[in-house]
């Protein structure tokens, strides 16, 4: 697939209902695959984008099967950007708590940002109160690594 210098885009547009995440996970190995991600990197990038799409669905459209989460691939020669939309009322990604503090560690949610941004090399949330949240991920094809520099010490 030659994207020499241009972008390639596919958007995917599923209801907000979990039963849908199977095909993000469908598109995403695809899109991966023609991109030559290796393997690791493509586990990685599957599951920040189940992460985001189902943050989405969850919470930004409150699995309301009639709001569409909207998914929108860009395929670039040296990095592949997502971006994740709801039509959500936003949150504030500084609000959730740090699901390494001790007072988290038993809590049964809050550790999908955390997982977004030890998978992807760029997390990025817009949120724009009247339309939602828009979060945008990125994976450089040559910079594959595990671990996001926030994350590490």
């Amino acid at each position: 697939m030659e994207r020499a210098n241009h972008k390639e885009e596919i958007i995917l547009s599923i209801p907000s209902e979990d039963r849908y995440i199977y095909l993000v996970d469908l598109v995403i190995s695809y899109i991966a695959k023609e991109m030559e991600f290796d393997e690791e990197t493509t586990e990685q990038v599957n599951l920040a984008l189940i992460e985001a799409g189902t943050n989405a669905i969850k919470h930004g459209n409150g699995s309301d099967p009639g709001k569409l989460t909207q998914f929108r691939f860009q395929l670039a020669e040296d990095k592949l950007t997502v971006f994740v939309k709801d039509s959500g009322s936003g949150f504030d990604p500084e609000s959730v708590g740090d699901p390494l503090s001790p007072e988290n560690f038993m809590k049964p949610c809050g550790r999908g940002i955390f997982l977004m941004k030890a998978l992807m090399d760029e997390v990025e949330y817009n949120i724009v109160e009247s339309s939602g949240t828009e979060v945008r991920l990125v994976k450089y094809k040559k910079r594959g690594k595990l671990i996001h520099p926030a994350v590490s010490n």
